[in-house]
């Protein structure tokens, strides 16, 4: 599968977050700012360390996270 980034645009959650799937690694992840959160780095980082193998798992790890209804993510990347 080819790399690529896509926004992720979920009820709570920073226009900036984003999730994608890394090549080099071979693992779907997903950052996530907050609304109104000033840092740099992301709130949330899901990333391949633990290899995310799909991108209905990422939805999950996210839905898990940032408290939004697994179909509100799913929306959210588009699916």
């Amino acid at each position: 599968m080819r790399g690529f980034r896509e926004a992720l645009w979920l009820a709570g959650w920073s226009d900036r977050s984003i999730w994608g799937y890394d090549e080099p690694m071979e693992t779907f992840f997903a950052q996530l700012w907050r609304d109104c959160d000033p840092r740099d780095d992301p709130t949330v980082w899901i990333s391949g360390v633990d290899p995310v193998d799909s991108g209905l798992q990422l939805a999950e790890l996210i839905a898990s996270v940032s408290g939004n209804p697994i179909r509100a993510v799913l929306r959210a990347m588009l699916f």
